[in-house]
């Protein structure tokens, strides 16, 4: 049976959200009900989810703007948007729910959600209704830490860099410890899942979806940083496709705490297993990154 999911997303800076999307929207056991937006201009994020979803002939997704800000809540830069990766003409705009995101959540009881941003609309929504927690049958976490991040070349990055965590630290803390099962599919793993030059080209060949989504990581790709010979890390098409597949993942289940770590605006969020007071959380530990990244392939072209 199909997972009903809400994706809550920050589409719009790292390419991966739309990569996410275009998974969510392709696989045949995700039925995807909506789509939540949140950080900075949550209105402009979600237009650039509406393109892509009317491109794929999915006006049944609902999208509505979550929360947002004109400063990030702890000065930490939260990936705002280039120019919306060649998705949206000069003044295209898109009709969203009249529901925000927050409102939306809660009143969409039973539904796995998928939080591929900040965590921003579900503390949002616990704060409006803390037995909200206990409605989501599921939450697919993208972020954590807990291995070191190796990114190849002797080079290891600090915990720091888990960018979806640390945006909005008090957002974090409150949402992540609030006892709701949780899938986790942190950096640490996410690093290993790449996106190469042959995948993008196989996706130049398919249908107008798939071509769409090649020319936003091509506007994408050079202010991106990515290491040599990497078109994308998938970050977040790997958090939702391990709630359908998980023949490339390996997973352990331990209790998860998650903590801030000094004062804004420099103090970052932390996870750890913590034997006392975590709460039970599965936590992918390892990924095949050329298996998945061929499955997700897959997915798309269908």
């Amino acid at each position: 049976m199909p997972v009903p999911l809400i994706l809550d997303t920050d589409i719009g800076g790292d390419i991966d959200d739309a990569l996410a999307l275009a998974f969510c929207i392709r696989h045949p056991d995700i039925d995807l009900r909506a789509v939540t937006t949140v950080a900075d201009d949550t209105v402009r994020r979600g237009w650039w989810a509406r393109k892509i979803l009317t491109i794929a002939g999915r006006d049944d997704v609902e999208v509505a703007a979550g929360v947002g800000w004109d400063e990030p809540p702890v000065g930490r830069v939260s990936a705002w948007p280039h120019d919306g990766h060649g998705l949206l003409a000069d003044g295209e705009t898109f009709e969203l729910s009249p529901r925000d995101g927050v409102t939306l959540l809660l009143e969409t009881p039973d539904v796995t959600i998928s939080t591929i941003g900040m965590q921003s609309n579900i503390a949002a929504a616990l704060d409006r209704d803390p037995s909200f927690a206990q409605r989501v049958p599921l939450l697919a976490v993208m972020g954590g830490v807990f291995a070191p991040v190796d990114v190849g070349g002797g080079n290891t990055l600090p915990p720091a860099v888990d960018h979806n965590l640390c945006v909005d630290p008090a957002a974090s803390v409150k949402a992540l410890n609030a006892k709701i099962p949780a899938l986790w599919t942190p950096i640490d793993v996410t690093v290993h899942a790449r996106l190469l030059q042959h995948h993008l080209d196989a996706l130049h060949g398919g249908d107008e979806l798939c071509r769409t989504i090649a020319r936003a990581i091509e506007v994408w790709h050079p202010t991106s940083h990515m290491p040599e010979g990497t078109i994308a890390v998938m970050h977040d098409p790997l958090t939702v496709a391990c709630l359908v597949e998980r023949s490339f993942v390996e997973t352990t289940v331990q209790p998860v705490t998650v903590a801030q770590m000094g004062t804004a605006p420099d103090g970052h969020v932390r996870t750890f297993i913590d034997p006392l007071e975590g709460a039970s959380a599965e936590i992918v530990t390892s990924v095949d990154g050329d298996a998945f990244c061929a499955f997700w392939l897959e997915t798309l072209l269908g």
